[in-house]
């Protein structure tokens, strides 16, 4: 599931620290991912991006999946607002990650 509203932010915030570049050229998606035992908010580069390696994500926020599946919306509220503290305080690390350094 894309997280539009996240990569909005994600955008808005590479152009407000100067690097509107990556914000147009580089970010792809925000999306949900898992590994069934463990859900995450990855960064996913356009498929174009040449700085893009196969396969490789920004893991934003990660965690475990509860055993019963009795506390899944509070894991799923919890991811987004961990995913959203940590674009805001890692931005430069994004911006970083995105050019391919």
């Amino acid at each position: 599931m894309a997280l539009r509203f996240l990569e909005r932010d994600l955008r808005r915030l590479l152009v407000n620290s100067g690097r509107e570049d990556l914000a147009d050229s580089a970010v792809g998606a925000i999306a949900f991912t898992d590994d069934g035992g463990t859900i995450y908010v990855h960064l996913l580069p356009k498929e174009n991006w040449p700085h893009r390696a196969p396969g490789r994500a920004y893991v934003l926020a990660w965690e475990d999946y509860v055993p019963d599946g009795s506390d899944s919306m509070h894991c799923y509220r919890w991811l987004i607002g961990e995913a959203q503290a940590s674009i805001r305080e890692n931005v430069d690390a994004i911006a970083r990650w995105l050019a391919g350094r």
